[in-house]
């Protein structure tokens, strides 16, 4: 690693260290703790014919008001499926959801889950409102999970358990950057600076690889705190109007949530 780029990464935490945390400390270790497990990631099978007819049909059936608002933007060309190298991702300023295919089978999920962020913000008023960003992967990762149940038969038994250990693959890479970004965070708080015998490159690249601009342990913890959340709501049928989803989410015990998962070990293999 480049002598620029350690600097970097030391300007970097001089100001991460200063921004809060959307949860609390403890909670964030529990979360560490229940996603460290090894997880190898999974390669996907390529027998979907037409993944995105089979993400349609799915929120046709789902709720037609969205099928509807998936519809109309795709005819708009505010809905763009790509195959190039560029990340999945909608463009609040215009409006525009660009969606990388990767010509296999996870496409269906990958499809599905972005269409959820569409919807999510074309939604009057929207589903997760912005003040809520903590929130953000929440209902992308609910309308997964929806989508499992939706495929739940033994066709596609592969497939759900592909998806399910890749998330779980992904996060646990997620916790290992947040607990190291804590970690330099927490020793310069203590130090007022950060030395050279302090340096760990694998650490450092663990952090880096996520390429996020600033409040990088915010960022990362949207993704393991959806899966907790959606898996609750799914497995104890909590949502019955997409409209409360917020309200349901803010209610959540997640002291009681992480105690039930680490003693069920829900989330392991």
């Amino acid at each position: 690693m480049e002598e620029q780029e350690i600097k970097k990464f030391i300007e970097q935490i001089k100001l991460e260290s200063t921004y809060g945390k959307f949860l609390k400390i403890d909670i964030i270790y529990q979360l560490i703790k229940l996603f460290d497990s090894i997880y190898e990631k999974q390669s996907y099978f390529n027998e979907i014919e037409n993944p995105l007819e089979m993400a349609l049909e799915f929120y046709k059936e789902y709720n037609m008001d969205y099928y509807d608002i998936i519809i109309d933007n795709i005819e708009n060309k505010k809905i763009v499926f790509r195959q190039d190298k560029g990340k999945s991702f909608t463009d609040t300023n215009n409006n525009t959801a660009y969606i990388r295919l990767y010509e296999n089978d996870g496409d269906l999920f990958n499809i599905v889950h972005e269409l959820a962020h569409f919807i999510d913000k074309n939604s009057n008023p929207p589903i997760v409102p912005n003040e809520y960003y903590f929130l953000s992967e929440a209902f992308a990762f609910y309308i997964e999970k929806e989508l499992e149940k939706w495929l739940e038969n033994e066709k596609y038994k592969g497939l759900i358990s592909t998806r399910k250990n890749n998330r779980m693959y992904f996060e646990n890479k997620m916790l290992e950057a947040i607990e190291n970004e804590l970690y330099y965070e927490n020793l310069f708080r203590k130090k007022g600076t950060i030395e050279e015998s302090d340096i760990d490159i694998k650490k450092i690249k663990s952090i880096m690889k996520y390429d996020v601009s600033s409040n990088v342990v915010n960022y990362l913890l949207q993704y393991p705190l959806a899966n907790i959340i959606s898996d609750y709501f799914i497995n104890n049928n909590i949502i019955q109007d997409d409209s409360q989803f917020v309200e349901k989410c803010l209610n959540i015990d997640l002291y009681e949530l992480l105690r039930n998962l680490s003693s069920n070990k829900l989330l392991k293999k």
